[in-house]
């Protein structure tokens, strides 16, 4: 799901659409900061996912995605490496939503992520 972060009704739709798909049992995957860090360092959090997650009751399974800054940093729009050896990904244990609010589940997405 592509969001136009300029254009309101774009976000709102997304928003929706985001929401229906998780209603229907399919799981997304989503970029909580919302670009790539320029020093590969973790960033502020956007709202928007957990917010979805929140209205549809589904649990948060965080993913990190580890040394992606070596293989393609913020600025290169192609890799300037290979990552085999480099990269590893790491699930996570999922996160309930019921009875939290985003910021806390930002923060415990934050946690995890900075765990591995």
């Amino acid at each position: 799901i592509m969001i136009d972060r300029e254009d309101r009704r774009s976000q709102l739709r997304t928003f929706k659409e985001g929401v229906n798909w998780l209603n229907n049992g399919v799981p997304l995957m989503a970029f909580p900061e919302g670009m790539r860090s320029k020093d590969g360092r973790l960033m502020e959090f956007k709202g928007g996912i957990f917010s979805m997650a929140v209205r549809a009751g589904v649990p948060i399974v965080p993913l990190s995605i580890s040394n992606t800054h070596a293989v393609m940093p913020g600025y290169s729009l192609f890799p300037i490496q290979t990552g085999e050896g480099k990269l590893h990904v790491h699930v996570h244990e999922p996160i309930s939503v019921e009875g939290r609010k985003e910021a806390e589940l930002a923060e415990l997405v934050r946690e995890a992520l900075l765990s591995k």
